[in-house]
């Protein structure tokens, strides 16, 4: 039982999958310098924003899956080339989405 509290499997494969799919609709190279309207966001974001809400339902999310969740994203993101503001801003985004 306790050892299921520290299993981070699932959550670390789900968030290589989000930096994939991020990696995928904001090509690290193509953002240098450049600033992202709201609205962009909000549209290319609906899809990870809903696999993220149906992850967060399906699975239990304690504190240290959730942190090993966001710290994988954040650094599988900066590791692609990802601009720090913006990777800070994607993690701040996705935070909340994991709390049911």
């Amino acid at each position: 039982m306790i050892l299921d509290w520290f299993n981070a499997g699932d959550a670390v494969l789900f968030a290589q999958e989000i930096v994939r799919e991020i990696n995928l609709l904001f090509p690290p190279e193509q953002q240098k310098g450049k600033a992202i309207p709201t609205k962009i966001y909000q549209k290319k974001f609906a899809g990870l924003i809903a696999r993220t809400r149906t992850f967060a339902s399906k699975h239990k999310l304690n504190i240290y899956k959730k942190a090993k969740l966001l710290n994988t994203i954040k650094w599988e993101m900066r590791e692609a080339g990802h601009e720090d503001e913006f990777v800070d801003n994607v993690i701040l985004f996705l935070t909340p989405l994991l709390n049911k």
